[in-house]
C-alpha cells in the first residue's frame, strides 16, 4: 500500500508543479499593470551592461510608465495608456499603439504565452533580488526553435523582478534585473513625463493580418510559428511570425538584379539572417537562435508567381 501510495505521488509531482508555476505565472500581469513602483534595472547581453531608471504608475486603470538610460547614450521610454514613445535612438520620437505593435513588456508575454506547446513551465526553488524573496520559475522552450525563460517573481505581489533569456545549453545570453526596487511608491507626475517639450502620438507601425491574402509565406514554419500580422508595400512585404511569445520579422524587397549572396548578424540574442537572390533581398530577424532565422530566410516563397 505505501508503494502503491508513493507511486501514485510520484506520478502527481509533476502535473501539480506546472500547476503551481503556471499560477505564478498568472500572476504577473495584474502586477505589472496595476502596482506602483520606482527602481533600477540593469540590462545585462552580447557582453554590454546598460542601467535604467524606471517609474511605474497606475491611475484608476490607466497606465503610465517612463524608462530612463542612466548609462550609454541619453535615451527613454515614456508609455501612456496604449502609446508608447522612443526618445533619444538617433530618430524622431515615435510613438506606438500597444493594441496594433503588440505587448511591450516580454515579462507579461512571458506569463501569457507559456502555456502553449512550445514551452513547458517548472517551479524552480527560491532566491533574492534587490533585497526581496523571490520565486524562481522556468519556461523550457519544448525545442531548438525558441529561447527558454528564467524568472524571479515576487513572492508577495507577482511583480518579476528578473528575467533571463536561457540559450540551448540553459546558460543566459540576456538578462535584466532589478538591483534596486521600492514597491508601492507612487512616482510623482515629473518622473513619468517625456523630457522636453514632446507630445505622445499615435503612429501604426505593423497592421494585424487582415483578409488580403499574402503575396510572401512561409509554407512550412517551425512548429507553434504562425503568420500574424504583415504589411505591404510597392516594393515587398514584412511578415510577423510568431508563437505568441517568440517572433520572427521577414522582410522581403526588390533588390539589384545582379545581387548575389548571404550574411549572418548577431547583436546579444537577436540573430539575423539575410539572402540576395534573382533581383530580391530577404531578411530575418529575432530574439531567437540562429537556425530559426535561417529557416525563415531559406524558406520564404512567393505566391502567384509575384516573385
Amino acid at each position: 500500500m505505501r508503494r502503491l501510495l508513493l507511486a501514485l505521488l510520484l506520478t502527481l509531482a509533476g502535473p501539480l508543479q506546472a500547476a503551481g508555476a503556471d499560477a505564478w505565472l498568472a500572476r504577473i500581469a495584474p502586477a505589472l499593470r496595476e502596482l506602483d513602483y520606482q527602481g533600477t534595472l540593469v540590462y545585462v547581453a552580447g557582453g554590454k551592461v546598460e542601467t535604467l531608471r524606471v517609474f511605474h504608475r497606475n491611475d484608476d486603470g490607466r497606465e503610465r510608465e517612463r524608462l530612463v538610460a542612466i548609462s550609454g547614450p541619453p535615451r527613454e521610454v515614456v508609455r501612456d495608456g496604449s502609446q508608447v514613445m522612443c526618445i533619444g535612438t538617433g530618430l524622431a520620437p515615435v510613438a506606438y499603439d500597444l493594441r496594433q505593435a503588440g505587448r511591450w513588456s516580454q515579462a507579461l508575454a512571458i506569463s501569457e504565452a507559456a502555456q502553449s506547446t512550445g514551452y513547458r513551465a517548472t517551479l524552480a526553488g527560491e532566491g533574492r533580488v534587490a533585497g526581496h524573496a523571490a520565486q524562481l520559475v522556468e519556461v523550457k522552450a519544448a525545442d531548438r526553435w525558441r529561447y527558454g525563460y528564467r524568472l524571479w517573481i515576487e513572492r508577495k505581489t507577482g511583480l518579476p523582478l528578473r528575467v533571463d533569456l536561457l540559450g540551448e545549453d540553459g546558460q543566459a545570453v540576456e538578462q535584466i534585473a532589478f538591483t534596486e526596487l521600492e514597491l508601492g511608491h507612487r512616482p510623482d507626475d515629473a518622473d513619468l513625463e517625456a523630457s522636453g517639450a514632446v507630445a505622445l502620438k499615435r503612429i501604426e507601425v505593423l497592421a494585424p493580418l487582415g483578409h488580403e491574402p499574402p503575396r510572401w509565406t512561409v509554407p512550412t514554419p517551425p512548429a507553434g510559428y504562425e503568420l500574424r500580422a504583415a504589411r505591404y508595400g510597392t516594393d515587398g512585404v514584412q511578415l510577423l511570425y510568431s508563437d505568441g511569445l517568440a517572433s520572427v520579422s521577414v522582410y522581403v524587397e526588390r533588390a539589384g538584379s545582379g545581387l548575389r549572396g548571404a550574411s549572418t548578424r548577431q547583436r546579444g540574442a537577436v540573430h539575423a539572417r539575410s539572402f540576395w537572390f534573382d533581383g530580391w533581398h530577404v531578411l530575418a530577424i529575432g530574439k531567437v537562435p540562429a537556425a530559426t532565422v535561417d529557416r525563415f530566410a531559406r524558406t520564404v516563397r512567393a505566391v502567384d508567381g509575384d516573385g
